[in-house]
């Protein structure tokens, strides 16, 4: 035996399972047709429960099945052999059926009690997964269902009201109702608990067994020798029952590897209700049919225990009431107290965008009162120029049933102040207890302006705050995308400013470069870019122009720099040589490079200004040896 379990697609029938029901048909159709010697119904029902013994075997050999179940199928195994050594006693033994020796059916009994106590042994000694106190309740819920029917089961024991003369017959029917008390036992403990140690096919079978088994047991006395086919038949069909239900634990476990039987527990159960309501009426037409009979007093012991492990479950209910209302209470309480003096808001909206709950928070992100803002739109809590980002946002988080949406916003306060504010909307819809969508809000101004200034330092220049080669390399990247347009790259160096940093001093120097930098922005375009590449060295990047209009814009530069300013009660004007490179399907390092070039031949010529014009572009009157203006 490997453990391993089969898989079985579409209508392919099992042949052990085809082998059971042919001898089954053919078993109890020839029980049932024809005279058959007791020595071979017993011989038969052995084999029987030896097989059902072996394909119990082959259930606790699969490596996958779970502890609590492997150890169920052992004990129920064990009761198939007791049932089987049964069948071989009273094979050899010459017992007849029905049995009219008095000793040979309490032999036998006692061989099918041991049998039974194993079954409900295994039954009783499955675990339940559950709390310690949810483990009391389910245990009072079903003693006193079983205590109800173990009234029906007096009921029959003692018939006419006093115990029977016939000892034999007593304890076989005892025996029968201990048996159908087994499987109303796995039934409840199944029904109230969510989870048995067997597979839905495989309990079917079981209980069928049990229950077809107790039926034979109970009318062993009862039927006649003329009967005795039908009585063969009926314990025969029980042991196959249990060998089906072995096989199909079997079979199921492929698709159930744990061999356990799991559904959702329900949150109460009417059947002990139901069990007091079934006691009474039970009380009621004994006592007014037969009086306080030996069965009366003990459908009255029977129905008042019934009563009492109802009270004593209602009693462990209503303590769990009252803690789980006190944790309820704290909890609220501690919820209420995290959420007034939590610096982040909490809303709650309707998919209309209508406020529920607004935490007070609400009062120190916006300024609005949190009790004005129920039962009023989002939206409207908002200046106009805010409303359109929170109701996109609410509208991303409702198309998204399961789903999450986090953005930053920015919002204005009642004072007029602008804030950042982070919002985690959840859709909450769809869940009975929220019904609406949670916004979280946390206010991130202060990081967004750390983040922002971190930005800015990264990418700008400290001294004169113009974009650095970063932030110019990124221009660059986004200008890739757009449409091919002409480029044009101004290198400008400084000249003489060395002299101005060594006569005067750095500071005055410093106080220069920052001339300069606000001068070169008031001469070019909005859409173009002033860099400063370090030193004296800057760079204008413009878009969409011509080698003229390069040109002319080198020029206006030229113009404004020579314009004197006052530093330091130095009266300075600065001079400059710039190198222009022009082209649209170069890399910008490439145009960098041929502007450098022409930036020092503009140095080395004294002109001021020189262009380098790439391959394809037509130099105009200006190109070469623009000039000074």
């Amino acid at each position: 035996m490997n453990g391993s379990v089969p898989q079985r697609h579409g209508r392919v029938l099992d042949p052990v399972l085809g082998a059971l029901a042919a001898v089954s048909l053919v078993s109890i159709g020839a029980l049932l047709l024809a005279v058959v010697p007791a020595g071979v119904v017993d011989a038969v029902q052995a084999a029987v429960w030896l097989l059902f013994a072996w394909l119990c075997r082959q259930v606790v050999a699969n490596r996958r099945i779970a502890p609590a179940a492997r150890r169920f199928w052992r004990w129920i195994a064990a009761a198939g052999l007791v049932f089987a050594v049964g069948n071989l006693v009273t094979l050899f033994g010459g017992l007849t059926r029905p049995p009219q020796n008095e000793r040979a059916v309490i032999l036998w009994t006692l061989l099918v009690a041991v049998g039974v106590a194993i079954l409900g042994w295994a039954m009783y000694a499955f675990p339940l997964v559950m709390p310690c106190r949810a483990r009391a309740r389910l245990r009072l819920d079903v003693a006193a269902i079983m205590v109800a029917f173990g009234m029906l089961a007096w009921h029959l024991c003692v018939p006419g009201g006093s115990a029977p003369l016939n000892t034999a017959r007593l304890y076989v029917t005892v025996l029968a109702s201990a048996m159908a008390l087994l499987a109303v036992f796995g039934a409840v403990k199944l029904l109230i608990s969510g989870t048995a140690p067997f597979t839905p096919g495989a309990g079917v079978a079981l209980g069928a067994g049990v229950v077809l088994g107790a039926w034979s047991v109970l009318h062993l006395l009862n039927l006649q020798a003329s009967d005795a086919r039908v009585l063969n038949a009926a314990q025969l069909a029980s042991a196959l029952l249990f060998a089906v239900a072995a096989r199909a634990q079997y079979l199921q476990m492929g698709a159930r590897p744990s061999g356990l039987t799991k559904r959702r527990r329900p949150a109460h159960s009417r059947l002990p209700y139901l069990a007091v309501a079934a006691t009474q009426l039970m009380l009621v037409a004994e006592v007014w049919r037969s009086g306080l009979s030996l069965r009366g007093w003990g459908m009255v012991v029977g129905a008042g225990t019934v009563v009492t492990l109802v009270l004593f479950r209602q009693n462990l209910a209503f303590a769990d009431n009252a803690q789980l209302l006190d944790r309820l209470r704290h909890q609220e309480k501690r919820f209420r107290s995290l959420v007034q003096h939590a610096s982040d808001l909490t809303l709650l909206v309707d998919a209309d965008g209508v406020v529920g709950y607004a935490s007070p928070a609400l009062r120190d992100v916006l300024g609005v009162d949190p009790r004005h803002a129920v039962g009023r739109a989002l939206a409207d809590l908002l200046p106009p120029e805010d409303a359109p980002a929170v109701e996109k946002l609410l509208a991303d988080v409702i198309a998204d049933p399961a789903g999450s949406v986090r953005r930053q916003l920015q919002v204005h306060h009642v004072d007029g102040s602008t804030r950042w504010v982070e919002a985690l909307a959840t859709n909450g819809l769809e869940e009975a207890d929220v019904a609406g969508i949670i916004v979280n809000i946390r206010d991130v101004t202060q990081a967004r302006s750390l983040q922002d200034l971190l930005r800015h330092q990264a990418t700008h220049d400290e001294l004169t705050g113009l974009p650095n080669r970063a932030l110019l390399n990124e221009k660059v990247r986004q200008l890739r995308h757009e449409p091919v347009r002409q480029e044009a790259v101004l290198l400008l160096d400084l000249d003489d400013f060395k002299a101005v940093n060594d006569e005067l001093g750095h500071p005055v120097g410093d106080e220069l470069l920052v001339v300069v930098a606000d001068r070169l922005r008031r001469c070019v375009r909005p859409s173009d870019t002033v860099a400063r590449l370090g030193g004296d060295e800057f760079v204008v990047l413009l878009t969409g122009t011509t080698v003229e209009g390069a040109v002319a814009t080198a020029r206006r530069i030229l113009s404004a720099l020579a314009e004197p300013a006052m530093i330091d009660g130095h009266r300075l004007s600065a001079r400059a040589s710039i190198g222009i490179a022009i082209g649209s399907d170069k890399q910008f390092d490439a145009l960098l490079r041929d502007a450098d070039i022409a930036m020092y031949e503009a140095k080395r010529n004294g002109t001021g200004i020189e262009v380098h014009t790439a391959p394809g572009v037509l130099p105009d009157a200006t190109a070469s040896g623009a000039g000074r203006p």
